[in-house]
């Protein structure tokens, strides 16, 4: 069964970071996922990096591993959201939501809270790096560690068969 980690990062950098440590100790391989508003994607030193890495036109230059690990969808609008650019698995599942459903209801499948997945939301329509990864359970613990060690906050890892956070959190 695997479990889902949930972090907020405050821009590129920080996200970057995290995602590569996680990915280089192959901690979730292909289940990383991340979600930024449109207009929040151009931030700090990293903006042109990162556009060209996660925007739906990459550079014809790989300016490093993000276009290796992370499968991305062009631009797209959702509910209370607006434009986001989004990638890995919950890059398609937001593309697939039925007319009016958003984030809140596709982290409701990965055994979020109802009013945890509208926090994160919230923190998306805010400007937040939203980066939600899965994993089997005993890298989960690992793959928190990492996001927190690289500034992720509201690091939560969650199971889809409980209904509330795992715990003790690390």
């Amino acid at each position: 069964m695997l479990n889902t980690a949930v972090a907020i990062f405050k821009g590129p950098q920080q996200t970057k970071e995290a995602i590569e440590e996680i990915q280089g100790e192959s901690l979730a391989n292909s289940k990383i996922s991340v979600v930024v508003r449109s207009e929040y994607l151009h931030q700090g030193e990293f903006r042109e990096e990162i556009a060209n890495e996660l925007a739906y036109y990459p550079s014809e230059i790989n300016l490093d591993k993000f276009n290796a690990w992370l499968v991305q969808a062009p631009p797209f609008v959702v509910p209370n959201l607006g434009e986001v650019v989004a990638a890995g698995p919950i890059a398609s599942q937001l593309m697939h939501q039925p007319k009016g459903r958003g984030l809140v209801e596709v982290l409701l499948t990965y055994g979020l809270s109802d009013l945890r997945a509208r926090h994160y939301e919230h923190e998306v329509r805010t400007g937040h790096w939203l980066v939600l990864i899965q994993t089997e359970h005993e890298k989960i613990n690992s793959v928190a560690n990492a996001l927190r060690s690289f500034g992720g906050k509201d690091i939560e890892k969650w199971n889809k068969e409980i209904d509330h956070p795992l715990y003790p959190k690390s």
